[in-house]
């Protein structure tokens, strides 16, 4: 019996390497993907890649560039080209106003006394050198201000013509200590991305960078371990006596972008875009090498298969590109609306390759925005979920290793490790943000490994990268973009079941949190009523959108997916019927619930958005507080003290500002508009949107109709 369960789990799980793909690929076109996917030759990409610093607009960020446009080349792609767009702190792309560029000679950092020894050293380690630090050459004492980003960290201090010792945001350390006080420089172990893990490694060096439109200043980056050394001798009655040495400048400068393509066979069907960022401080492996390699993976496994004939030419053209994060993106896009017109999907990797029990990292299929509810999102989760359940099934010794998707090959063999993966809702932080945003509008998969404890380290090495995990991930982008490029009408009927079914399953979670809600004694009743039917509405529009999505994709008839829409409808009604009869039984009273925001005039606006294209926060600049000045940004309720305390404990500000404006489409109310937010991220009160829409239109961002 035993052998017989043996033989038919083997049967089960070969059918479904196989078969899965169904409605997507042939078990022919799956297969050939797969065994076409290597992990070894990004492997060694991305050794090279650790070599160099690549802070944007430095020689070796140049370097890196050059060297993805020769393997571009090299894996045949079509029209492998670089660009450069000119950066000089004001110059905008989209509403994103430009940085400025970086060079750096030399830069050493030593204590002189009481002891010698040498705490930096930019030619052996670049990561100790804080990012667009000035050129300078001080000897000094060093004074501990502990935190350093709030004024009472000053008193009774004197740290003009001094280095100071803190380990609070730089860019702030900078203003107060540098600007305000007079201090020479800085010497920082601020932490940075944390996690669970962090503070238990204090040999760990992370990066940091200050605001390169301050003109002086420098700060070098040291261990925890370091800092709380100096701070005890401080503590002790040292005077510790430092020696900075920093030859650098910075300027107007450029950023370079690669790019290169796979024709489709239609030009006129539109494109789908592979993005990732190129920078990052040496090694800067996973964060983001291991992005950069794997599209490049995934480019040179889609030119080989379809340049040869092995795989029919997608009718879409697929194009890859690599620059420096979120600004590189807008630069391209800004400087070429011909080719944003015709982006229809988007596949972005950052951090892809880092080995889960190295890194306490999980791999994540992200999904899009509510804003923006698109069926991409399902493809890449189908494909996770073959590769995932194809290498749970090699790890237990039921699947070949072809089969489990293993790098066995020369050059850095691969672990033979489950993919520890899931699907996740929207979350921020990285060129998605912009295709995602909705005046871009490009619904984007977004792969990436969280958490990551080396992040942003000098520990971030090739060391903590596994083959294997390349491999699956290379595959994965590469069998969703050919998705993506090849999807047509005729599919239609074999797709949109699939689609359907997913929605089913996330209109009942969607469900479950409803009667979570309507069962929420902190909510008073006819509160949770609203909210709980709030959610069901939202999150069927969201399904709708999700249907539309494929059938405009396809350019199919608007009226194809209407079985399904009718059936989500029937099912989203049956659940507010149970809703009802929930609040109901807790009292309340009436057919149905009552905005709480009913009576506000101010919800009843309706604002829309003017001028240039793109979200309102980049990598380096913050549209509101660029355009409205530090103090009336400060007043801002949804960003700052107002905020409910939900959005302080959970972080979701910033999350919910980004969707708010994505919902502003000129039609839409405020109260419409808090709707949507309060679904995708829980109950908002409706003045904390009134309030950051008011200094959007102050910004001149949006305007009221």
């Amino acid at each position: 019996m035993h052998n017989l369960r043996s033989i038919l789990l083997l049967i089960l799980l070969t059918t479904l390497g196989a078969f899965a793909q169904q409605p997507f690929l042939d078990a022919h076109q799956w297969t050939t993907l797969r065994d076409e996917s290597n992990g070894a030759a990004p492997y060694e990409n991305l050794r090279y890649l650790t070599t160099l610093h690549r802070v944007p607009a430095t020689a070796d960020f140049e370097q890196a560039a050059q060297f993805i446009l020769q393997r571009a080349r090299e894996y045949g792609l079509s029209d492998a080209h670089s660009e450069q767009f000119p950066i000089d702190g004001t110059k905008q792309y989209g509403l994103m106003r430009s940085y400025l560029g970086w060079t750096v000679e030399e830069a050493r950092l030593w204590e002189i006394k009481p002891q010698h020894l040498l705490l930096g050293d930019w030619k052996t380690d670049p990561i100790h050198l804080a990012d667009y630090s000035h050129s300078a050459d001080v000897e000094t004492e060093l004074v501990d201000i502990g935190n350093g980003a709030s004024e009472a960290d000053y008193s009774g201090k004197e740290v003009r013509g001094k280095i100071v010792l803190a380990d609070g945001v730089l860019a702030r350390v900078q203003e107060l200590a540098v600007r305000q006080h007079g201090a020479a420089g800085i010497v920082s172990d601020m932490p940075n991305q944390t996690t669970a893990w962090s503070g238990l490694d204090t040999t760990i060096v992370r990066w940091g960078h200050l605001d390169a439109r301050v003109p002086s200043g420098f700060a070098f980056m040291v261990s925890r371990g370091t800092a709380e050394a100096l701070r005890s001798r401080i503590r002790d009655g040292e005077h510790i006596l430092l020696n900075a040495h920093v030859k650098a400048t910075v300027g107007p400068s450029h950023w370079t972008v690669v790019s290169a393509t796979i024709p489709g066979a239609d030009s006129s069907s539109g494109e789908i875009i592979y993005s990732c960022h190129l920078d990052h401080e040496r090694p800067g492996a996973n964060d983001n090498g291991s992005g950069c390699v794997t599209i490049l993976e995934s480019a040179r496994v889609l030119a080989r298969l379809i340049n040869s004939g092995r795989l029919p030419r997608p009718v879409r053209t697929l194009r890859f590109i690599w620059g420096p994060e979120v600004e590189g993106t807008m630069a391209f896009l800004a400087t070429h609306p011909e080719i944003k017109q015709r982006l229809r999907a988007n596949i972005h990797m950052d951090m892809v390759g880092g080995d889960p029990f190295k890194n306490k990292s999980v791999f994540h299929v992200t999904s899009t925005p509510w804003s923006l509810p698109s069926f991409v999102t399902d493809v890449g989760a189908a494909f996770l979920d073959t590769i995932r359940t194809a290498a749970s099934g090699y790890a237990a010794g039921e699947l070949t290793v072809d089969s489990g998707i293993v790098e066995t090959r020369a050059g850095g063999n691969g672990t033979r490790n489950e993919l520890i993966a899931d699907v996740t809702p929207y979350s921020s932080g990285s060129d998605h943000d912009d295709f995602d945003s909705s005046t871009i509008a490009v619904p984007s998969l977004y792969l990436r490994d969280w958490p990551d404890i080396y992040i942003h380290t000098d520990h971030d090495t090739l060391e903590q990268i596994d083959a294997t995990k390349l491999r699956r991930i290379a595959l994965l982008g590469a069998a969703s973009g050919y998705v993506y490029a090849s999807v047509t009408v005729p599919q239609l009927p074999a797709l949109l079941p699939f689609f359907a079914a997913q929605a089913e399953a996330r209109m009942a979670q969607a469900f479950t949190g409803a009667q979570n809600l309507i069962e929420n004694p902190q909510l008073e009743v006819g509160i949770a009523w609203y909210e709980a039917h709030n959610l069901i509405d939202q999150t069927l529009q969201r399904e709708i959108g999700t249907l539309n999505s494929i059938v405009n994709f396809t350019g199919a008839p608007a009226s194809s997916d209407s079985a399904q829409v009718k059936f989500h409808a029937n099912q989203a009604s049956d659940f507010q019927s149970w809703i009802d009869a929930q609040a109901h039984a807790r009292g309340a009273n009436g057919k149905s619930p009552t905005a709480p925001w009913s009576d506000s005039k101010e919800a009843k606006r309706v604002p829309s958005r003017v001028g240039e294209f793109g979200p309102l926060t980049y990598q380096n600049d913050n549209v509101l507080l660029a355009r409205l000045g530090k103090e009336q940004y400060a007043k801002i309720k949804l960003i700052n003290s107002e905020a409910t305390q939900m959005l302080n404990v959970r972080d979701q500000s910033e999350l919910y500002a980004y969707e708010i404006v994505n919902f502003v489409n000129g039609k839409r109310s405020v109260g419409e508009i808090r709707d949507a937010v309060s679904a995708e991220y829980g109950p908002l009160p409706i003045g904390l949107v009134a309030d950051y829409l008011d200094a959007c239109v102050a910004a001149g961002v949006m305007e009221w109709k």
